[in-house]
């Protein structure tokens, strides 16, 4: 939609020239050597307003470095494209351009512009309520970002994998982890029918990949990954198919947890909240605290700390004297125990082509309790066996958590997950930090760090801030280069602000949650905005520089004059981003957030822009004709204040 822009700013102007009743060679040539300036300038602003996306950091950027590299190389194409080779069809086509006769509507078109300039005509005669009504109008927008929408860095939308991770009890074996991940499988299939296409369970690990802040290893632990149909990728929310996931009775394993996987980069657990602190004792209370408190929230669900404990653990304490009496020494009993529980290598045979480890244990039914391990007999020197119990004790006790650590403090991780429905990621994180500050004083000494989608948010918001600041910065010195100016890119980069409208209310409307490749759909529209500003600005300073009306009349002339342009460059580039942003012809669920803000932004940016921009150049001349009486009182009263000592000077003389 935007390469076809600088030929059509071009091809009007031409058509303009050519019903003048100028020769088409030479229409062709005064387009471009007239508008060159400002449509480099246009595509400029669009490429400054992208380019600054490299420098979002992390996996981000990787994710999205390629928008900007293809719409800067694309666009200086469009701009050859249009300078050499469009004149040369240009004078070829415009032979059937007729020359327009005075008095007489070529189109209806034509029409359209004479209402539009009477309205304009009374826009700009109140121009200060239309500033106003403007400063309303970009309020709005900014109370539907803040309040009425969703923030969601990554939705997960149109999403056809999720994942079922499941736990039984410690000490539970690898082969009943497996027997109930089978049952649980074919619990999943009854509830979703035909449409659960694919169903895959691991045993013994629960992991979607590397970095998987979630991932468990043990013969307790196992995952289900579920593939849906295209029916469910694209007409079902992932929040109903967990829904469905939800009402399958678990309760013959410890904890089942169902979650979609997000397209886009991995942004960790929604709630991931790390506390730290020397004194384990406030360590444990501030997280427990907060884990009753925040299990409460509606929305909220899932929600657990990251101890890792072991299995139960037996232990052996050995009589030494007595072990010394039967000349047994500890190396010799820490073997055997070893070999009898978890198997000593012996040999590796070769059969059919494989080598096969040949392994020496107890038989499984010998090794199954404490009465088992009695038993275990030990070979003392004299070639004696002696059971272990006759000189060890045993003793039986929780598997102790692993110590973590976290900038060389001691650290407990809370994990969540939320509802998208009934609360954010973003809001879920800012209740927990409110009962932090609550529990704070009755625990100090305890600190929180945020990580996982919180963190993501974080990185990703300070890298776009970088973009857009680095964006507008470009934008306006470009802005300032052409117009030699600093007053009239001012009134340029006022345009931005009124995408923001169409953005924040279609999102709205369309129950959409704003979110990462939202806001860059935003961050790109700023350069696409002001295209039409810069259109309208530079044809009244060339109307302006021929002295041929007032100011007034040149800016309702110019409003008409450049409408087919500004309307038509608007709505081709809209055209070719309204498919992708309601699917047709296909959809991709990470594209549709970014082409449908720029869609709806431009759409309001151009309308608003049109109105404003013929508006805020009077009042800007308004503003320069008070200074310049200003500048002129102050300057006859320092001319009158100088004849008056003159005056003094003769009469003293």
């Amino acid at each position: 939609g935007m390469l076809v822009d600088n030929s059509v700013v071009i091809s009007e102007n031409f058509t303009r020239l050519r019903q003048a009743g100028m020769d088409p060679k030479e229409a062709a040539t005064e387009s471009v050597s007239s508008l060159w300036l400002p449509i480099t300038a246009t595509a400029f602003t669009t490429i400054a307003a992208f380019l600054p996306m490299l420098v979002t950091k992390g996996v981000m950027g990787e994710f999205i470095k390629w928008i900007p590299i293809v719409v800067t190389i694309s666009l200086l194409f469009s701009l050859a494209e249009s300078f050499f080779f469009l004149p040369m069809r240009l004078k070829i086509a415009g032979k059937v351009v007729k020359e327009k006769v005075t008095g007489e509507h070529v189109d209806w078109f034509s029409r359209f512009e004479e209402k539009f300039e009477r309205f304009m005509d009374t826009m700009i005669r109140k121009r200060y309520l239309v500033m106003g009504g403007f400063g309303v109008l970009i309020m709005i927008s900014f109370f539907f970002m803040g309040v009425a929408n969703k923030f969601i860095l990554f939705p997960a939308e149109q999403t056809e994998v999720y994942l079922t991770r499941v736990e039984l009890e410690r000490g539970s074996r690898i082969e009943s982890t497996h027997t109930v991940l089978q049952r649980l499988s074919l619990d999943i299939k009854k509830t979703l029918g035909e449409d659960a296409e694919h169903i895959v369970a691991r045993a013994g690990v629960a992991t979607k990949g590397p970095g998987d802040p979630k991932a468990k290893e043990g013969n307790n632990v196992g995952m289900i990954s579920i593939y849906v149909s295209d029916n469910y990728k694209n007409n079902l929310s992932y929040t109903e198919v967990i829904k469905k996931l939800q009402t399958i009775n678990t309760t013959y394993a410890k904890n089942v947890a169902f979650e979609a996987l997000v397209n886009g980069p991995p942004v960790g657990n929604p709630i991931e909240a790390t506390f730290r602190s020397n004194n384990m004792k406030d360590l444990y209370g501030m997280i427990n605290s907060i884990k009753s408190e925040i299990e409460k929230v509606d929305g909220v669900y899932d929600v657990k700390i990251d101890d890792v404990i072991g299995d139960d653990e037996v232990y052996i304490n050995i009589d030494y004297e007595k072990a010394a009496r039967l000349g047994l020494n500890i190396k010799s009993i820490g073997s055997t125990v070893r070999t009898a529980v978890s198997g000593k290598r012996i040999s590796t045979l070769t059969l059919e082509n494989k080598d096969v480890d040949v392994i020496v244990r107890l038989q499984e039914p010998f090794r199954k309790n404490i009465t088992d391990l009695r038993n275990i007999k030990v070979l003392d020197p004299r070639g004696n066996l002696v059971p272990l119990g006759q000189f060890a004790s045993f003793e039986v006790d929780k598997g102790s958590p692993q110590v973590k650590r976290f900038d060389f403090k001691r650290s407990k991780t809370l994990t969540g997950s939320v509802n998208e429905e009934k609360i954010t990621s973003f809001v879920a994180n800012k209740k927990l930090t409110k009962i932090y500050e609550k529990y704070k004083d009755k625990h100090p000494g305890v600190s929180l760090v945020f990580g996982g989608a919180a963190e993501s948010t974080k990185e990703s918001m300070d890298s776009l801030f970088s973009a857009l600041v680095l964006s507008l910065i470009g934008i306006f010195a470009l802005l300032v280069f052409l117009f030699k100016s600093y007053i009239r890119p001012a009134i340029i980069m006022t345009t931005i602000p009124l995408g923001l409208l169409g953005f924040s209310i279609a999102f709205y409307l369309h129950g959409r949650p704003i979110s990462f490749l939202a806001l860059i759909g935003i961050i790109g529209l700023g350069g696409i905005i002001v295209n039409s500003g810069i259109v309208l600005i530079s044809f009244i300073d060339n109307m302006k520089k021929e002295g041929k009306l007032e100011l007034h009349d040149i800016l309702v002339k110019a409003s008409g004059m450049r409408l087919r342009a500004v309307l038509v460059t608007s709505l081709t580039t809209i055209s070719g981003l309204l498919p992708t942003a309601y699917g047709i012809g296909g959809s991709d669920a990470i594209l549709i957030p970014m082409t449908l803000a720029m869609a709806w932004g431009l759409t309001s940016g151009t309308i608003l822009t049109l109105i404003w921009v013929p508006c805020a150049y009077a009042i800007l001349e308004d503003l320069n004709g008070f200074m310049g009486r200003i500048k002129t009182k102050v300057f006859n009263k320092d001319q009158n204040n100088n004849k008056i000592n003159e005056t003094l000077v003769e009469v003293n003389s």
